[in-house]
């Protein structure tokens, strides 16, 4: 079973994404923003994360290198989700340490294929 965390301010987004997973067995988990995503991330130690960049409080992209800042026993998988889209974001969401970023409105088939993907691998450091 994959752990699976979605934190997004739009709690449509969560309900919906959380529903999803959890009929597909997976443990999920979510949040409605990058404080909330940070502090879940420790007590849950999710596989997956899938994190809105444009939140209040803490935005994705510092939720994402506090997440990448701290000392967890394994890294999760970071997919950064967001409206926006082109070569900026894919190298920003990288070099905070994202490993992929979906646009919103999020593709079904693409979330359930990254996540069959992910669910079979272990993140490797860096």
């Amino acid at each position: 079973m994959t752990r699976i965390l979605v934190v997004d301010d739009l709690k449509d987004i969560t309900e919906t994404m959380g529903v999803l997973f959890e009929a597909l067995g997976h443990d999920t988990k979510v949040a409605a923003d990058g404080r909330q995503a940070v502090h879940t991330t420790f007590e849950f130690e999710p596989d997956i994360i899938f994190l809105d960049l444009d939140m209040p409080v803490l935005n994705g992209y510092e939720a994402a290198r506090e997440i990448r800042g701290a000392p967890l026993p394994r890294q999760p998988f970071l997919i950064a989700l967001t409206k926006a889209h082109g070569s900026t974001v894919e190298v920003t969401t990288r070099a905070v340490g994202f490993d992929f970023y979906l646009r919103k409105p999020v593709d079904t088939n693409a979330l359930l294929a990254l996540v069959a993907d992910l669910s079979t691998r272990t993140r490797q450091a860096g």
